[in-house]
């Protein structure tokens, strides 16, 4: 029986942001791809309001649309060889076992590649943390001390997207594991309200705070350490390219209306009973884009360390 290659795509579909929940939080724009480019029409111009017009008739006027574009990026997966194709395409859970570090992998790679497509740039999106500072939280390859966030910190993101107009519900903060295990659980205001219980959601929510609903990851974004830092470049599996001691950790706080992902296909191939391998090849190609939502970054802000040795 030859292996139904779209059981295995979909099984990766289903399973490509488990371990990455916040990918949700965002707009799906896959219904607009056309071959590798996704195609967003923008409307124009709101029309102008009048109170108790006076003269008429009233001028015309003609709202110019536009579109966003943006492109998507693939994602091959290494080969992997596979054994009993028969009995692993009757069994989700035999498939699952063999694909689920595929899966994780690919499925933090296009992650990290997400957080950076959607990494804010320029002071007025900026927030530095004001706390204590300590070794407790670094980028990888940094040295030093850094201010932890407080509370003050995560007010100012939101009067941020306050000032933006962007609506109270649905708000997002996307935290590092260790500054909310380190730092955010140590703030005392904190503390007193996980003492009446805090459960972690399904969703991935573990936290609420100032309207924004607390999801965590292993590692977010990164900064330089210029006077307004810029974000580091990433290589293709969305890690840093170059680190730096100096080098600055951040979260990132956003509206799912401001951000966008973009699933394209997912094909996977396979080369079955391979006689030089005793077995069956299998890899996995998927295509994926993201992107911010305005050119002005409204409805995103980093917070990010502020570095003091």
């Amino acid at each position: 029986m030859a292996l139904e290659q779209e059981i295995w795509s979909k099984d990766i579909q289903e399973n490509l942001y488990q371990n990455n929940l916040f990918m949700n939080k965002s707009t799906d724009h896959s219904a607009w791809v056309v071959f590798k480019t996704v195609h967003v029409p923008q409307a124009g111009a709101k029309p102008t309001v009048q109170k108790n017009r006076a003269v008429l008739p009233a001028t015309i006027s003609q709202r110019t649309d536009s579109e966003l574009t943006y492109s998507l990026n693939q994602y091959t997966t290494d080969p992997m060889l596979v054994t009993n194709l028969e009995d692993l395409q009757i069994s989700y859970s035999k498939r699952m076992s063999v694909i689920s570090n595929m899966v994780d992998t690919i499925g933090d790679v296009v992650s990290n590649q997400t957080l950076y497509a959607w990494a804010p740039s320029g002071a007025s999106r900026q927030v530095r943390t004001t706390g204590s500072a300590d070794g407790l939280v670094l980028a990888g390859g940094a040295t030093g001390t850094r201010k932890a966030i407080t509370l003050n910190d995560i007010a100012s993101a939101r009067a941020i997207l306050d000032n933006d107009n962007v609506q109270m519900d649905g708000r997002v903060l996307l935290m590092t594991s260790a500054e909310y295990n380190s730092h955010f659980l140590a703030i005392a205001n904190v503390q007193q309200a996980y003492a009446y219980g805090s459960p972690t959601l399904p969703s991935g929510v573990v936290n609420k705070v100032f309207g924004f609903d607390i999801m965590l990851r292993p590692n977010v974004l990164v900064y330089d350490n210029t006077g307004t830092p810029v974000i580091k470049a990433v290589s293709a599996d969305g890690t840093v390219t170059t680190t730096a001691t100096t080098d600055n950790a951040a979260c990132i706080a956003f509206h799912p209306k401001y951000v966008a992902t973009a699933l394209g296909s997912i094909t996977s191939y396979y080369k079955e009973n391979d006689p030089t391998f005793y077995g069956s090849v299998f890899s996995a190609e998927i295509m994926h884009g993201a992107s911010k939502l305005r050119t002005d970054q409204k409805g995103i802000v980093a917070i990010i360390q502020t570095w003091v040795s």
